[in-house]
Protein backbone atom coordinates (compact mmCIF):
# COMPACT_ATOMS: atom_id res chain seq x y z
CA UNK A 1 0.00 0.00 0.00
CA UNK A 2 1.39 3.41 -1.19
CA UNK A 3 2.45 5.98 1.81
CA UNK A 4 -0.19 8.55 1.96
CA UNK A 5 0.57 11.98 3.35
CA UNK A 6 -1.94 14.51 5.39
CA UNK A 7 -0.80 18.50 4.87
CA UNK A 8 -1.97 21.25 7.10
CA UNK A 9 -1.47 21.80 10.83
CA UNK A 10 1.51 23.89 12.40
CA UNK A 11 4.31 20.92 12.31
CA UNK A 12 7.24 22.02 9.97
CA UNK A 13 8.10 19.27 7.83
CA UNK A 14 10.59 16.81 9.33
CA UNK A 15 12.71 16.49 6.35
CA UNK A 16 13.01 17.15 2.86
CA UNK A 17 12.59 13.99 0.98
CA UNK A 18 11.70 13.31 -2.56
CA UNK A 19 7.60 13.83 -3.33
CA UNK A 20 7.16 15.88 -0.09
CA UNK A 21 5.91 19.04 -0.25
CA UNK A 22 8.28 21.97 0.29
CA UNK A 23 9.13 23.71 3.67
CA UNK A 24 6.34 25.51 4.37
CA UNK A 25 3.47 24.08 2.70
CA UNK A 26 2.32 22.02 5.98
CA UNK A 27 3.10 19.15 8.07
CA UNK A 28 3.60 15.59 6.41
CA UNK A 29 2.48 13.34 9.06
CA UNK A 30 1.84 8.93 8.72
CA UNK A 31 -0.79 7.64 8.45
CA UNK A 32 -2.14 4.03 8.62
CA UNK A 33 -0.34 2.31 5.35
CA UNK A 34 2.87 3.84 5.26
CA UNK A 35 5.88 5.37 7.09
CA UNK A 36 8.21 7.89 5.88
CA UNK A 37 10.95 5.41 5.96
CA UNK A 38 9.44 3.87 2.69
CA UNK A 39 10.51 7.41 0.94
CA UNK A 40 14.30 6.87 1.99
CA UNK A 41 16.88 4.87 -1.13
CA UNK A 42 17.12 1.15 -1.34
CA UNK A 43 20.07 -0.51 -0.92
CA UNK A 44 19.55 -2.37 -3.99
CA UNK A 45 22.90 -4.89 -3.40
CA UNK A 46 25.86 -4.97 -1.03
CA UNK A 47 28.65 -6.61 -1.80
CA UNK A 48 30.28 -6.60 1.39
CA UNK A 49 29.79 -9.94 2.63
CA UNK A 50 31.64 -9.44 6.03
CA UNK A 51 29.13 -6.87 6.96
CA UNK A 52 27.04 -8.06 9.93
CA UNK A 53 24.18 -6.54 8.14
CA UNK A 54 24.65 -8.02 4.95
CA UNK A 55 22.72 -11.62 4.04
CA UNK A 56 22.74 -13.22 0.46
CA UNK A 57 24.24 -9.75 -0.74
CA UNK A 58 21.03 -7.75 0.69
CA UNK A 59 21.81 -5.19 3.26
CA UNK A 60 19.40 -5.22 5.78
CA UNK A 61 20.51 -2.17 8.44
CA UNK A 62 17.17 -0.40 8.95
CA UNK A 63 19.03 2.85 7.58
CA UNK A 64 22.67 3.48 7.04
CA UNK A 65 24.68 6.57 7.17
CA UNK A 66 27.22 7.25 3.52
CA UNK A 67 30.46 9.28 3.57
CA UNK A 68 32.84 10.96 5.60
CA UNK A 69 32.12 14.66 3.85
CA UNK A 70 34.70 13.54 1.55
CA UNK A 71 34.55 9.67 0.29
CA UNK A 72 31.53 7.95 0.11
CA UNK A 73 32.26 4.95 2.88
CA UNK A 74 29.39 2.99 4.08
CA UNK A 75 29.70 4.40 7.93
CA UNK A 76 27.64 1.28 8.71
CA UNK A 77 29.58 -1.28 7.99
CA UNK A 78 30.56 -3.12 10.93
CA UNK A 79 32.82 -6.94 11.06
CA UNK A 80 31.77 -8.87 13.52
CA UNK A 81 30.14 -12.48 14.29
CA UNK A 82 26.71 -11.29 15.35
CA UNK A 83 23.64 -10.77 12.07
CA UNK A 84 22.01 -7.81 12.62
CA UNK A 85 19.37 -5.70 11.35
CA UNK A 86 15.63 -5.53 9.41
CA UNK A 87 13.79 -8.21 7.79
CA UNK A 88 13.84 -5.58 5.05
CA UNK A 89 15.94 -4.26 2.53
CA UNK A 90 18.29 -1.13 4.08
CA UNK A 91 17.97 2.62 3.03
CA UNK A 92 20.10 5.36 3.03
CA UNK A 93 19.23 7.16 6.00
CA UNK A 94 22.04 9.64 5.59
CA UNK A 95 24.42 10.96 3.79
CA UNK A 96 27.76 13.13 4.39
CA UNK A 97 29.50 13.79 1.15
CA UNK A 98 27.86 17.08 0.00
CA UNK A 99 29.76 17.13 -3.23
CA UNK A 100 28.12 13.77 -4.65
CA UNK A 101 24.98 14.75 -7.03
CA UNK A 102 22.88 12.94 -5.50
CA UNK A 103 23.10 14.72 -1.92
CA UNK A 104 20.80 17.53 -1.58
CA UNK A 105 20.97 18.61 2.49
CA UNK A 106 22.69 16.03 3.29
CA UNK A 107 19.93 13.45 2.11
CA UNK A 108 20.37 10.80 -0.79
CA UNK A 109 17.89 11.47 -3.94
CA UNK A 110 18.78 8.48 -5.70
CA UNK A 111 16.46 5.54 -6.20
CA UNK A 112 18.54 3.39 -4.57
CA UNK A 113 22.22 3.04 -4.20
CA UNK A 114 24.55 0.05 -4.76
CA UNK A 115 27.26 -0.85 -1.99
CA UNK A 116 30.93 -2.35 -2.82
CA UNK A 117 34.52 -1.99 -2.35
CA UNK A 118 36.86 0.71 -3.72
CA UNK A 119 40.59 -0.23 -3.21
CA UNK A 120 39.87 -2.68 0.15
CA UNK A 121 37.13 -0.04 1.54
CA UNK A 122 33.18 -0.24 1.90
CA UNK A 123 31.67 2.63 -0.62
CA UNK A 124 28.61 3.75 -1.85
CA UNK A 125 29.09 2.72 -6.02
CA UNK A 126 25.91 4.78 -6.72
CA UNK A 127 28.70 8.18 -5.83
CA UNK A 128 28.61 10.78 -8.40
CA UNK A 129 30.69 14.03 -8.54
CA UNK A 130 28.46 16.59 -8.07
Amino acid sequence: MPVRRVLGGSEPNLCDVPGLPPEGAGSVKETEGGSLMELLPIITTCEADACAYNRDRTCHAGAITVGDTVRPHCDTFVEVEAKGGTTRPGRVGACKVAGCRHNHALECRAEGITVGYVKNEVDCLTYEPA
